[in-house]
């Protein structure tokens, strides 16, 4: 580092903001309206949502959270309500890639620098930042559910995990995602 920039020595390391990409983008927008005064607005950059105020209908924002499936048909999982919120949501069951028939994550565990190997298939983080929803969603993607949903409630962060079961996908909301539910 040598002050606010970082300098690479070696050609062939990069750094990859992709984790973090597009709910930066979200915060630019949604910081932009509310220099202007907007009062309702609802921002989206490839899924990843920042909210304020009302819809059009002058109700609450609701927001369907995917349910992941085996065949890439579109279901709803959970629908909630995030007031002035961010939602980011990080998942493997869309962005994978098999190779020799076996089912790889996008997702790389930084510790051993191979794709994540867990049953969580799909994080939803609420945050007033949707950069930080953003990178929380993969941190916890990473992490694996048990000690995602521990952090999670430590830390009392708006945390959904889906999880991929014996008996198919099971949700692990974290105490503080849970008011933010509502009946589908």
């Amino acid at each position: 580092m040598q002050g606010n920039n970082l300098i690479k020595d070696i050609p062939d390391l990069y750094v990859d903001l992709s984790s973090i990409a597009k709910g930066f983008g979200v915060d630019v927008v949604a910081d932009y309206f509310e220099q202007l005064g907007v009062a309702d607005y609802l921002v989206e950059v490839g899924g990843e949502i920042r909210l304020k105020g009302k819809n059009v209908e002058g109700v609450p924002w609701r927001i369907a959270i995917e349910k992941p499936t085996e065949d890439g048909s579109r279901a709803i999982q959970e629908v909630i309500e995030p007031g002035n919120m961010a939602v980011a949501t990080s998942g493997d069951y869309r962005n994978y890639f098999e190779q020799d028939g076996v089912r790889y994550s996008h997702l790389i565990n930084p510790k051993t620098g191979k794709p994540i190997a867990n049953h969580v298939v799909s994080v939803t983080v609420l945050n007033p930042s949707c950069m930080t929803a953003d990178a929380l969603a993969t941190a916890f993607s990473v992490m694996g559910e048990e000690k995602a949903i521990a952090l999670a409630n430590k830390e009392k962060l708006a945390v959904l995990l889906i999880v991929k079961t014996e008996q198919g996908f099971k949700e692990y909301p974290s105490d503080v995602f849970v008011p933010y539910m509502k009946q589908k």
